[in-house]
């Protein structure tokens, strides 16, 4: 049958099977170890990163142990009820409060808010003071060991005397559960 066909008419079908043949080696072969060979070379670089990123953990283990020390006092062993948390946040509080001359003239709880490792305590605190004792009020609230910090805070003036300040302060306290 293929002597039938003329010089030209080989070369052509000759042509098309190899296009064919170049095809499916294409789409069955090459294409498949290029695509391999991509995701290899992905999972090599993400490998990478992670080999940076865990030397460098490894390289600054010293300092990561260091930190940990100093954070170990705020990991409580006991277990506490919600309301002696509040109890600790509100005598630790009052004890700052003391310190520095600093009157309290109201403090409520307002919100308990759960998440997965923790519990998020909010106090709102109504002070009366000068403006240096305020300030070390605040000071000594924030570097407090009780993980207090003040997330907002509106001061005024008091009405009869200029130099005194009337604050509310929402106070948070974090309790790891």
């Amino acid at each position: 049958m293929l002597k039938n066909l003329s010089k030209r008419e080989r070369l052509l079908g000759s042509a098309t099977a190899t296009l064919a043949i170049a095809a499916l080696a294409y789409v069955f072969v090459i294409e498949p170890l290029m695509s391999r060979w991509s995701m290899l070379e992905g999972q090599i670089k993400d490998k990478e990163v992670l080999l940076v990123k865990n030397s460098k953990i490894m390289r600054d283990k010293r300092g990561i142990q260091q930190a940990y020390s100093e954070f170990r006092k705020y990991l409580k062993q006991e277990k506490t009820s919600i309301e002696e948390e509040n109890a600790l946040a509100l005598s630790s509080i009052e004890k700052i409060a003391k310190k520095t001359s600093t009157q309290i003239t109201n403090i409520k709880p307002l919100t308990d808010k759960r998440y997965e490792d923790y519990v998020k305590f909010t106090l709102r605190v109504t002070i009366e003071s000068d403006i240096s004792s305020l300030t070390r009020f605040i000071y000594e609230l924030q570097s407090s060991e009780e993980l207090l910090k003040i997330e907002k805070m509106v001061l005024r003036a008091k009405e009869r005397s200029r130099s005194t300040l009337k604050a509310v302060l929402h106070v948070t306290k974090i309790s790891i559960i």
